[in-house]
């Protein structure tokens, strides 16, 4: 039942954008999509587990305020993003440097949401001379709790029949269907609609990606930190996350001195909202 703690709304005064590609030293397509100021310090943002570049319109406003660049590239198999048959961690953080290199980003920050968040993490820590920020919202750790799909992950056929039948729903039964998935807080249409066409854009070409992701996070992995002394790390996480709960990340951050975590009176998809402006400041 949805309650009454608080609503978000999106502000429509800055500019969105069509997905645009390249193409990566191996010959597949990577997209990705562009918001806020297009003069601005770039940020690279991660999208969720299954989802597309279309969720950087949410940090769109704070983005144009702060005078910040977002640049949302689609994972693999996500979108217009060809799948990649091995894809990891790594290959990922290849990935997102090809993309850098192409734009001329000398140096940028990353930011991921959710099963974004490992992949945020991986892009800091292969090239950490060109990070300036890493931010995490709700990202799983691997200690987390067992994967919403259970035994599925174990099933990649099912799974993407799963994901497929998700897909279909969410075209019949609207946006609001995606929304409910990730927060019991009232958001208004715009970030209705913007969360409804990131999840059915994810999944428009297959399950592919979000098949291998799910199945990575339900995996034995390990969390690919930055060196603490190179860059800084934020993790802001939701107490009331029911999608990714907050023990196992509080186990997994506690002790580390030089990682600032804040815990946030929020659920999954409503601590997004909550901190798109700290998400996006750039640092003093």
């Amino acid at each position: 039942m949805r309650n009454d703690k608080g609503s978000f709304s999106f502000n429509l005064r800055v500019n969105s954008s069509e997905p645009e590609s390249i193409t990566l030293p191996d010959g597949r397509t990577l997209a990705f999509a562009t918001y806020g100021d297009r003069n601005g310090a770039p940020l690279l943002f991660h999208h969720g587990t299954p989802g597309s570049s279309r969720l950087g319109a949410l940090l769109s406003a704070s983005a144009h305020d702060h005078g910040v660049r977002v640049i949302a590239p689609s994972r693999p198999g996500y979108g217009r993003s060809d799948p990649h048959p091995d894809g990891t961690f790594e290959t990922w953080a290849a990935d997102c440097r090809a993309l850098a290199d192409t734009l001329g980003l000398e140096s940028f920050a990353v930011a991921g949401f959710s099963g974004g968040g490992p992949y945020a993490l991986a892009v800091a820590a292969d090239h950490p001379d060109r990070i300036t920020d890493v931010g995490v919202i709700g990202g799983p750790v691997p200690d987390h709790d067992e994967s919403p799909f259970g035994s599925l992950v174990r099933f990649p056929h099912l799974l993407g029949a799963v994901f497929r039948v998700s897909a279909l729903v969410a075209r019949l039964r609207g946006d609001r269907v995606v929304v409910d998935q990730l927060t019991d807080r009232s958001v208004d249409d715009e970030i209705a609609r913007i969360v409804g066409r990131d999840f059915r854009t994810g999944l428009s070409n297959g399950s592919s990606g979000a098949v291998r992701e799910s199945r990575t996070i339900a995996s034995d992995w390990s969390l690919p930190l930055p060196d603490a002394d190179a860059v800084d790390l934020t993790v802001w996480h939701g107490a009331e996350d029911e999608n990714v709960p907050i023990g196992p990340v509080r186990a997994t951050y506690e002790d580390r001195t030089a990682i600032d975590l804040e815990e946030v009176d929020d659920d999954h998809l409503g601590t997004l909202c909550r901190v798109r402006d700290a998400v996006v400041e750039p640092s003093a």
